[in-house]
Parts: structure tokens; sequence; C-alpha cells
């Protein structure tokens, strides 16, 4: 029994530094993806000539390593890391600093020739996943974003063009954005119905015209949750060509954009046409709408996916310097605030000493951005100072109605 209770006593001390660890970093529920990249690792190096300096690089440089083949095993399998283990060494463990977002050492001890370290390492997913795709290890997966259409249509019953968002409209269900729907499902995206609720509220928010304006679009895109929207028109015409008494050849037209919702840049633009023929005009003029959809939804996918793949390629990395870190709460809730900014992809607290904290971003925009948008926010026990922005650094204090601001 006493062996299972040393047992018990170490599984709960090593939790409880963990614990302490992801408290100090201020890692809460919020922080679910930094938690699966964040690794508590034991390293030793060897003690030669008293070299302890030495000792002590190699034993966290061996925690980095581990760390970052630990994040590897978790996305790949057995079978292929053997089979891709000279390449794995080339392109991962040579490295390794760009695969590291962050380490702090936690404990560390000498024990006559041998150094060990306990170290906490936090490893940057994208980075390891797009080396992996890259060297063709890993197949490519990507999370498809959600697309909301607005397309108008006028067919050959019509008199003037249809459209969902329209008041009185609210069936309208055209040809030409059906097939580009059908075409995008089948390619992994994700399509935002426009039934009776969301009709609902776009009639109180969008104008009631074929032809809408870009900023009302994305507005209302974003309450939907939308990623991208497409926005276009879809016309049918018919063709002077004839075969015998009935047979007519119509010809459908779509031109369609697509917009990123967060930024509202166009990502694609496309235009195409198909001629169909039939002996009835109404299907015959659906048909070709349908044609034109089809094949306008297969080129602009492609520059969707294109521009997707590159929209986190604009994140920029630079540090912050916090001054009047000390107040633990008042640290814990400017970080998660920080967290909270839109732009900001990743918060890694690199070092905490007694007074001041060293915080790692990923931000996608320049440190100037998010020096105005931290401006923007209120604290309730403090505020802050930003008393220097540069290309690479912000440097911040926290300031209590007494505190001294830094010049």
């Amino acid at each position: 029994m006493p062996l299972f209770y040393s047992i018990i006593k170490k599984v709960f001390i090593s939790t409880f530094i963990i614990a302490a660890v992801m408290i100090l970093s201020g890692i809460d529920a919020a922080d679910a993806q930094q938690a699966k990249d964040t690794f508590i690792i034991m390293g030793t190096g060897n003690v030669k000539k008293e070299d302890v300096a030495a000792a002590r690089r190699d034993a966290i440089k061996n925690c980095l390593v581990t760390a970052v083949g630990l994040k590897a095993a978790g996305l790949m399998n057995i079978d292929s890391m053997v089979q891709n283990f000279e390449t794995l060494n080339k392109i991962l463990y040579t490295n390794i600093d760009k695969f590291i977002k962050g380490y702090k050492v936690l404990t560390e001890a000498r024990s006559e020739s041998i150094y060990r370290v306990m170290v906490q390492v936090t490893v940057s997913s994208k980075m390891v996943k797009r080396k992996l795709i890259a060297a063709k290890i890993m197949p490519r997966k990507m999370e498809m974003p959600k697309i909301l259409f607005f397309i108008a249509e006028q067919s050959l019953e019509d008199d003037s063009p249809k459209y969902w968002w329209g008041k009185g409209m609210p069936f309208v269900n055209s040809a030409s954005e059906k097939a580009m729907v059908e075409v995008m499902k089948e390619k992994g995206f994700k399509i935002i119905k426009h039934g009776p609720r969301t009709q609902n509220i776009a009639f109180r928010i969008v104008a009631d015209e074929p032809n809408l304006n870009d900023r009302e679009a994305i507005d209302f895109a974003a309450k939907m949750n939308a990623d991208v929207i497409i926005t276009g028109s879809s016309i049918a015409n018919d063709l002077p060509n004839t075969m015998g008494a009935d047979m007519k050849s119509f010809k459908g037209l779509t031109a369609a954009r697509a917009l990123l919702v967060k930024t509202g840049k166009q990502i694609g633009s496309i235009s195409r046409t198909a001629v169909t023929a039939n002996v009835n005009e109404v299907e015959g003029g659906r048909d070709a709408l349908s044609g034109a959809g089809t094949l306008a939804g297969e080129e602009i996918a492609k520059q969707i996916v294109s521009a997707w793949l590159k929209k986190d390629e604009d994140t920029e990395n630079f540090e912050i310097l916090l001054k009047g870190a000390g107040n633990l709460a008042n640290f814990v809730m400017f970080r998660r605030m920080l967290s909270t900014i839109e732009g900001v992809k990743f918060v890694q607290v690199k070092e905490l000493k007694s007074d001041k904290a060293t915080i790692r971003v990923e931000f996608n925009g320049k440190t100037k951005e998010l020096a105005d948008a931290l401006m923007l926010k209120a604290f309730e026990s403090f505020g802050i100072n930003i008393y220097d922005v540069s290309d690479s650094q912000l440097k911040i204090e926290l300031i209590g109605s007494q505190s001294h601001i830094v010049q």
C-alpha cells in the first residue's frame, strides 16, 4: 500500500503543478486548442567538464524536440512516422525553433553528471501541419467556410429579377443558385440556407433591390455567421437558333463575386454562360440558368479555396512587454481581454516575473492596429498605458488609480 499512496501523491503533485502553470498562463476553457498544443516534458542533459549551462541547454532542447515529436505523432499514425522518419528528421527535428510558440522551465535540478528539467512547451500546430502537408506526408484537410448566397435571377418566365431577400418573394429558389449550391456542397462547403427566419431578418436589414450594396450584404452575413458571401446575378435569354418548327436555343449567364465577410475583401469573380436547346421555353431557360450556375460554381469554388488557404498568411508575430503584472487578477483579466480582440489568433505567456510579463501574440494586422483596439477596451479595476509602439513590440503598463504612468 505505501507504493500505491506514493504513486497517487506524485500524480497529485504533477496535476497541481500543471494546473498552477495553466492558471498563471491564463488558460481557460476558451483556450482549448492552446491546451492541446501544450506539453509538460522532462528532459536531461549530460554535465561535461562542469559545464552546467551547456547541459541545461541540451536538456531544454531535448524537451522541445520531444514536444514537436508528440505533436506530429498526434497528427499521424505510427506506420507513417516510421516510413517517413528520414523526411521528418529533415523538416521537423533539425529546425525545431520554428515550431515552438513558447516554453517555460518549470523546475530543474542536477544529479551528479545529469541535469534534469521540467519544461512547459507550446507547439505551433499550424506550422507542423503545414510542413507535413507540404512534404505530402499528411493529407490536406481544411475547415471549409460557410457560404451565404445573394443571387438575383431573371428567367424567361419573369419580367424582372427575383431574389430571396426581396419583399413578397419569400419562396424564390433560383435555378442558377441551386446549381451552384449543389457544386459547392459536393466540395465540402457549408451552405447557409435562407429560409423564412433568415428572410424575415433580411427584410429589416438589406435593401429590397436585386443589386445589393456590399456593405449591407456583409453586415447581414455576419449576423448569420457566414464566412463568405457570393453575390451576383443570372439571366436567361432565348437565341435565334431553331431546329424544325419547335426546337429553340436558350442562353443562361451567371456572374458572381465572392467576398470575405470578415474583411470585405473580394476573393473571387466569375462569369459563365451555358446554352441549351428545348421545345419548352420555360424549361429551356431554366436548364440554361442551371448550366451557367454549375460552371460558375465550379470555378468560383476553386478561387474561394485558394483564398481561404491563404487567409491567415498576413498574421504578424510580436511581443507585448507588460509592466504591472504583479496583480495576478489584473494580469489574467488583461490577457483574457487581449484574446477577445478581433484578429488575435494566439496569446502565449513567454515569461512571468514578479511584476513583469512577456506575452507573445499572433495578430492579423500591425502592432499599431492592436494598440488602437486595446485603447477601446474598458477594464473594471485598472487602466492601461501603451507607452511604446514599434513594428515588433508593444510596451504596456497596467495602471490603477494611484499608479505612476511611465513616460
